[in-house]
């Protein structure tokens, strides 16, 4: 989507600025290499260098902390911007390696002359052992990195499987401290390098230690159970210590020990204590599974609040007419701004509620009476009555918010994109892996 593209292009130009930085740092503190093996030496801790200030900053997004993402505008953004470190690491890695085997092809090939090392038997090296360390890392990471881009396994055993990221990254410290040149700590780079590192490892301890998030998690139990239309199931919570939330906001909801958390948006605003309330439709085997396991009196952890998916009615001016757009389970943020929206709102609101049919529209009495409270025009499209969503048939408006499904929010943006005067387009991204 459009409000994440930019963080591809933070990424390129901080790799970019990185190796201007290399290239800087050699000019004033370092002699330039004069054969192929001293340029390979170079490239290889370029490559490194960058290597290693990824997978830092990969860690340190991994951990969740909640200073990080108000930053990022939501906790969404920061695991793409966490999943697209990943690939760029996958990358660099790749490189990285290629550049150490590379004399080996050109020396086959006739293009260098081969190079003898002296033979040291049976004598230990911090050096050699880096080395080896460093081979094994590369293994698990570009097997992590695949398996992740091809979503070869289901969501709770990659979780388990994700956390082999935080010992790697450690592996692929101890390599870069051995094996980067002593010269190079001395220069600005190497202090930023050092810098990034200490967050990473700070943040792969806390990972290791299951600490990730730990902040913001908050007790709790189960104060009311109520099966919805459409396959959905209302949960209510009572968490005492919860710090408070705005309209629109997810948590990550952890019922089972076992199974871990999972993101759900806070279908209800903010009281002024700690009672929650999240709907959840039964989309795969652990959701189907909770209005069958579920109980009132079970304890619960939250953690939370994430997500900007908030600036509509919960105390934010409204900037010119407004368009909602809700798809099946995507209706629960929009629950949670209706109950925000204590007064008539000052700005024309046109929501569309997109569902199969009525009869399967969760809360949708509450959302009628609330948005005649408020002044808001509901549409409700029931595809089986052949009505569909069609950007060309909505209203101009400044704003369109939409949650949903992810290839209706992809067409919906597209059609939009084409207007004369296209609308700012909210979304928030609820895949964490």
């Amino acid at each position: 989507m459009k409000s994440f593209r930019w963080t591809s292009y933070l990424l390129a130009a901080a790799m970019l600025l990185t190796a201007l930085a290399f290239v800087l740092c050699h000019a004033l503190y370092i002699p330039w290499p004069d054969n192929y093996f001293a340029w390979r030496h170079e490239l290889m801790l370029l490559s490194g260098v960058e290597l290693i200030m990824l997978m830092s900053l990969g860690m340190l997004l991994g951990i969740r902390p909640l200073w990080l993402e108000k930053l990022w505008g939501g906790l969404d953004k920061m695991y793409r911007l966490h999943r697209r470190l990943g690939i760029a690491a996958g990358l660099m890695l790749a490189g990285h390696w290629l550049l150490d085997l590379s004399p080996r092809w050109l020396m086959q090939l006739g293009w260098l002359a081969p190079r003898h090392k002296p033979f040291h038997p049976h004598v230990f090296s911090w050096t050699g052992l880096a080395k080896q360390v460093g081979e094994w890392a590369a293994w698990v990471i570009l097997g992590l990195v695949i398996i992740a881009l091809l979503r070869m396994v289901p969501y709770g055993f990659w979780r388990k499987l994700h956390r082999l990221f935080a010992p790697v990254y450690l592996m692929g410290v101890f390599h870069s401290v051995i094996l980067t040149p002593q010269a190079f700590w001395w220069t600005p780079l190497g202090w930023g390098l050092a810098i990034a590192m200490l967050a990473g490892v700070f943040a792969a301890l806390a990972s290791l230690q299951g600490k990730t998030g730990s902040l913001q998690r908050y007790g709790g139990s189960i104060t009311g159970l109520r099966s919805l239309p459409g396959n959905m199931l209302e949960v209510s919570c009572l968490l005492p210590r919860w710090p408070g939330h705005q309209a629109g906001q997810f948590a990550l909801l952890r019922l089972d020990a076992k199974e871990g958390a999972h993101p759900f948006t806070i279908a209800s605003a903010w009281p002024g204590h700690g009672e929650l309330r999240f709907v959840i439709k039964a989309l795969g085997d652990y959701t189907a599974s909770l209005a069958g396991r579920l109980q009132v009196g079970m304890t619960v952890e939250v953690e939370g609040p994430y997500g900007g998916f908030t600036g509509a009615v919960d105390g934010q001016p409204l900037e010119g007419p407004q368009v909602w757009v809700a798809g099946g389970v995507g209706v629960t943020p929009f629950l949670a701004w209706l109950q925000a929206a204590w007064r008539p709102l000052t700005v024309p609101v046109d929501f569309y509620y997109c569902v199969r049919h009525a009869a399967e529209a969760a809360a949708l009495d509450e959302i009628r009476a609330a948005c005649r409270q408020l002044g808001i025009r509901l549409h409700v499209l029931e595809s089986d009555k052949g009505q569909r969503l069609n950007a060309a048939a909505l209203p101009a408006a400044s704003d369109v918010w939409f949650c949903g499904p992810e290839g209706l929010g992809r067409s919906l943006q597209q059609q939009l994109a084409g207007r004369a005067v296209p609308p700012r387009f909210h979304h928030e991204a609820f895949s964490l892996r």
